[in-house]
């Protein structure tokens, strides 16, 4: 096989009627992209298309045309509309033939389970000239390794994977050593992100001054996921302690630059961050929510620390109950006995240190959505409440609350909330 390291790029093909009409969710190209970016390889392009022969080849032929690596995954089983060898075959103007070796381990494959192999299935030994087999130890659909040259340009490394994930998933290691192998993954490949919140994607773009920016290395790129900006800082070098070096210049002017806005720069969610300071603290935390359905309890009991740190938890349609006792009455000292009198009326009575609230949500012509969050710690009483406006779509209303109110407290553990 050729070596191929400079710049490499790579394409993720999904192939079959149930991808493209829709019946079935596509992870195995999100899952490929991500082993792939850890090779170094650039990927450009995910496509997908059904089982139709023409249209398969074509597919090929373009992939083959523009990219170093194609990977596909599915139409590799024993039935008539499973046309990736033949499409392979056809974009590459070579014949099939059969492979002993890939009929031998289909039959062991039936053997195993005492069942004589349907002579369909001998169709999944049928690979295009000049392939190699990648051994599928979980299924009868072997893989298919095919190095295609092209005029001008490097050789193209087209590998077929069989769509069941599992399999896909095991298969993997053997593909990973043989593009090794050709070259990939000398290189130390360091991602690291920085997580936000408090401001929208646009915002936080404009106040990292060129950060962002195609062509700087360490590479800066930005989205946003739930209410979450993510910052993605990506390097290579030869070495880890290189690559950690040419990156620790930037997160300290993203540090500068956003402030309080930055909750992580170590992968952990917001929950995380921060049932970890309460957890530092010896802290229990009793949470009431409304208008979120429980997702704020739900989000800390599945962290490492949170069923440790949580001690109650109520989840009420309306917040009016707790705004007719709390919410117009900001004197800590009957915040903390209401608290008690609902800690204890819920049958629920625990040694929380701090109760965490979300105050009724109001609506401003369906567009704008106010809220008060509250931060009440019981020993000694202090409150804090802050008042929150956003305007998101319906869908995310939940979402916008849930992660305000986590990020009010992390805010007030860290002595960096606003005041009332």
């Amino acid at each position: 096989m050729t070596d191929r390291t400079d710049n490499p790029t790579a394409e993720v093909l999904s192939i079959g009627d149930e991808i493209v009409n829709g019946r079935l969710l596509d992870t195995n190209s999100q899952w490929i992209s991500r082993q792939l970016e850890d090779l170094g390889v650039r990927v450009l392009y995910h496509g997908a298309v059904g089982d139709d022969l023409p249209a398969m080849v074509a597919v090929f032929r373009q992939a083959i045309a523009r990219s170093d690596y194609v990977v596909a995954t599915g139409g590799l089983g024993p039935t008539a509309d499973d046309l990736t060898r033949s499409a392979l075959a056809e974009a590459h103007g070579v014949a099939l033939r059969e492979y002993s070796e890939a009929v031998r381990a289909i039959e062991d494959f039936f053997h195993r389970r005492n069942r004589p192999m349907p002579e369909q299935n001998r169709l999944q030994a049928m690979f295009p000239a000049g392939s190699q087999m990648i051994a599928n130890p979980r299924g009868t659909a072997p893989g298919i390794d095919l190095e295609i040259s092209r005029p001008d340009l490097p050789p193209c490394r087209f590998i077929c994977l069989p769509g069941v994930p599992v399999e896909l998933y095991e298969m993997w290691p053997e593909v990973e050593a043989r593009l090794r192998a050709s070259g990939l993954g000398t290189d130390y490949i360091l991602h690291q992100d920085v997580k936000c919140f408090g401001a929208g994607e646009s915002q936080v773009e404009s106040m990292l001054p060129d950060l962002i920016r195609r062509g700087r290395d360490p590479l800066v790129g930005i989205n946003a996921s739930q209410n979450i900006i993510i910052l993605r800082i990506t390097t290579r070098e030869k070495s880890e302690d290189i690559c950690r070096a040419k990156v620790e210049p930037v997160l300290q002017t993203i540090r500068e630059c956003l402030g309080n806005l930055v909750f992580s720069t170590d992968g952990r969610e917001l929950q995380d961050v921060v049932t970890d300071m309460l957890s530092q603290r010896d802290w229990r935390l009793a949470i009431l929510e409304s208008d979120t359905g429980g997702m704020v309890s739900d989000w800390i009991t599945q962290t490492k620390r949170g069923p440790s740190v949580l001690s109650a938890s109520w989840v009420l349609p309306t917040a009016q109950p707790w705004q007719d006792e709390l919410g117009t009455n900001d004197d800590p000292q009957h915040a903390a006995e209401a608290a008690r009198e609902w800690i204890q009326r819920f049958g629920l009575l625990a040694p929380a240190d701090i109760i965490l609230a979300a105050l009724p949500l109001e609506s401003q012509d369906g567009e704008i959505w106010k809220f008060k969050v509250a931060v009440l710690r019981l020993n000694p009483p202090a409150l804090r409440v802050r008042q929150i406006s956003f305007s998101v779509h319906p869908a995310y209303r939940r979402v916008t609350v849930g992660k305000h109110m986590l990020n009010t407290l992390r805010l007030w553990l860290s002595e960096t909330a606003p005041e009332n």
